[in-house]
């Protein structure tokens, strides 16, 4: 026994060096257990940063999620090491990496909307969701690639290129906060923000394997966000976990409701509605919310049923969710016009960015008369909203006759499109036909996977009830935990 105790004793000088790169493995732990290794010294934060930085520099080549990186994230990360040990920690983000997709703004980082002619545009102030996050003790490490002026959800295409799937790289991303759910889904920070009109974080958020939601529209501040649907976007907040998730929407929302006290509750008396015309494999429909849905997500989505209903979960099936769809994206000129305003750019209107040339999208069908006149004034804005407002009404019934506290179907219906696939073929998800006609949440979870990769379940509730979609969520998770790190991003050490 001596003689083997001598023998490690006499290895271990040799391997120090080598394990204190990384005495713990960072990629799937969650937030309480970064801290947690942190309070028993084994990271500090400068340590964790330094540890994602160098995913970064190794994995950002291949996935192209990123455009910007803070030069400033280590030193941050020292000044909060000095302030954890001083005075204790601010919050649970305390000295955590984040992401933050480029349409939202980052002093110090440029805006760049995923178009090259805006690397120049520096905004005056952090937005608002993003100040909350830094008052915290987060530290924004990088910017994320996304879908140019975030028109696009099957894919996300910018003047930076593609962004690639983060388990495998012949797969699109999905968008149009695609460079969010790949950096969450392939370790490059801990949390990711980004924003969502019709699909944009659920969508990339299954295509992912990652946790996305999206949070009832008026909870969420949007100042200092570049707004594509002024009546749809909010921001929503992409992790590997339901319960980093909740952590991070307590911080950045703007009401008074902590989720984590609904996280792993037994789901005994919930209610859920199955929609059972957004599952259907035996289709000639060709909707987008209706039409066919393949055959292995309908297996994985009545597995999943079985699973909520093994929990204590009462299960109803409706035919359909129908809601008058409109989409109105008006003011999408007028919003960038007010707010490249707040930034050093020279770029001073979307005209001045059609002439520079910087961009690869089709925002010249954007400019014109709307840019320079409120939209929000005219009588044809107010009747999309009048159209809007009885969506909430036909929804709120809906739920209120049926007696459910959440409806649930696939985020995506389709096999997962390759890069090539994505530029010609339409998306086929529930996600735009729902939640962004009226303003609920709605949050996308992993269910399984198909061919190696990811695929999601969508969870909506009524406006305001996000606590109920952590609730059903974080018991599912507890009893399936599907997240895996993706094979061609492993750990950099052992």
């Amino acid at each position: 026994m001596k003689k083997i105790i001598l023998l490690l004793i006499l290895i271990f000088p040799f391997k120090i060096t080598a394990l204190e790169q990384a005495v713990v493995d960072i990629n799937e732990l969650n937030i309480y257990e970064l801290q947690e290794y942190v309070d028993k010294g084994y990271l500090t934060y400068e340590k964790i940063i330094k540890l994602y930085l160098d995913r970064i520099n190794e994995y950002n080549e291949q996935y192209n999620a990123l455009i910007t990186v803070n030069e400033n994230a280590l030193e941050e990360a020292k000044k909060l090491d000095l302030e954890y040990q001083e005075k204790g920690r601010r919050s649970l983000i305390h000295g955590l990496p984040v992401i933050v997709k480029d349409n939202i703004d980052v002093k110090g980082l440029p805006t760049t909307n995923g178009a090259k002619g805006l690397l120049d545009a520096y905004p005056n102030e952090n937005a608002d969701v993003v100040q909350k996050l830094i008052d915290n003790g987060a530290i924004i490490i990088a910017k994320a690639n996304m879908d140019e002026f975030a028109f696009n959800a099957t894919y996300s295409h910018s003047s930076f290129g593609d962004v690639y799937n983060a388990y495998n790289t012949a797969y699109s991303s999905y968008g149009s906060s695609g460079g969010s759910a790949v950096s969450v889904a392939s370790n490059l920070a801990v949390f990711a923000l980004g924003t969502d009109t019709g699909s944009s974080v659920r969508v990339p958020s299954s295509a992912n394997g990652v946790v996305g939601i999206r949070p009832s529209f008026d909870i969420m501040s949007s100042k200092g966000v570049i707004k594509f649907e002024e009546t749809r976007d909010v921001v929503g907040v992409i992790t590997k976990y339901v319960s980093d998730n909740a952590i991070v929407l307590n911080i950045i929302d703007e009401v008074d409701i902590n989720y984590e006290q609904y996280l792993n509750k037994p789901l005994d008396g919930i209610k859920i509605a199955v929609i059972k015309g957004f599952m259907n494999p035996n289709t000639n429909s060709t909707s987008v919310a209706y039409g066919k849905t393949d055959q292995f997500i309908y297996d994985m989505m009545n597995d999943a049923i079985e699973d909520l209903e093994n929990l204590g979960v009462e299960i109803i099936y409706l035919d359909n969710f129908y809601l008058n769809y409109q989409f109105d994206a008006t003011t999408m000129c007028y919003n960038f016009n007010e707010h490249i305003k707040n930034t050093s750019s020279k770029i001073r209107s979307l005209d001045d960015l059609i002439k520079n040339g910087g961009y690869t999208q089709y925002i010249e069908g954007y400019n014109g008369y709307y840019c320079n006149h409120d939209y929000k004034l005219t009588n044809t804005y107010k009747n999309y909203i009048n159209n809007r407002n009885n969506n909430i009404k036909t929804a709120n019934n809906r739920f209120e006759s049926n007696d459910i506290d959440a409806i649930i179907y696939p985020t995506l219906k389709t096999e997962l499109y390759t890069i090539e696939e994505a530029k010609y073929k339409k998306i086929h998800t529930p996600s735009s036909d729902t939640a962004p006609l009226i303003g609920f949440p709605a949050m996308s979870i992993l269910i399984g996977y198909y061919n190696n990769l990811p695929y999601g379940m969508e969870i909506m509730a009524q406006a305001n009830n996000e606590k109920v979609i952590y609730q059903i969520a974080s018991a599912y998770e507890k009893l399936h935990n599907y997240y895996k790190t993706p094979s061609i991003a492993p750990s950099l050490y052992e």
